[in-house]
């Protein structure tokens, strides 16, 4: 309960607050501060970004000002979907055919091996370069151990470096 003169921040949440709940008491004011920072036409999106990203963090259960972290997450969700879309650019970039072959779709032989995948390599690698999700997010969405996550990348690696070579 807030007592006169309490400042909202000095609120700690009780542990049993669902965050359902936390998220329906504080979606309004956070949707209207996002606009500020990215504009009226993503801000809802860095909202739910920026709250599913405090879902899956570690520290989220630790945490005594959850509002506090909640606009602290807001703030710092643009950046980390700048950051995630120069990396995916990048990506592209290096994967792009040279100019003038005409190849703007992707190679059949690679889409081919992708799909010669086990289902959970072609998930794992879908979420981790599709998607850019590190092991930890991508071992979290799919309810598995980070270790893992990490085996099926290693072996889906190695099976479309095998297939591909195979090609060649």
């Amino acid at each position: 309960m807030v007592t006169p003169g309490q400042a909202v921040d000095d609120i700690v949440y009780p542990v049993d607050r669902s965050d359902a709940e936390l998220l329906e008491k504080h979606a309004d004011e956070l949707t209207r501060f996002a606009p500020g920072i990215v504009g009226p036409f993503d801000a809802s999106d860095v909202v739910s970004g920026a709250f599913l990203r405090c879902m899956l963090s570690a520290r989220w259960p630790s945490v005594t000002n959850r509002r506090a972290y909640l606009y602290r997450a807001v703030l710092n969700e643009p950046l980390a979907t700048r950051r995630s879309l120069a990396r995916r650019r990048r990506r592209e970039e290096e994967m792009a055919p040279p100019e003038g072959t005409g190849a703007d779709e992707p190679d059949p032989e690679v889409l081919e091996a992708v799909a010669r995948l086990s289902v959970r390599q072609r998930a794992v690698i879908v979420l981790t370069y599709w998607n850019d999700l590190d092991p930890k997010s991508v071992a979290t969405l799919l309810g598995l151990s980070e270790g893992t996550v990490r085996r099926y990348l290693a072996r889906a690696r190695a099976n479309l470096k095998e297939q591909l070579d195979d090609k060649s």
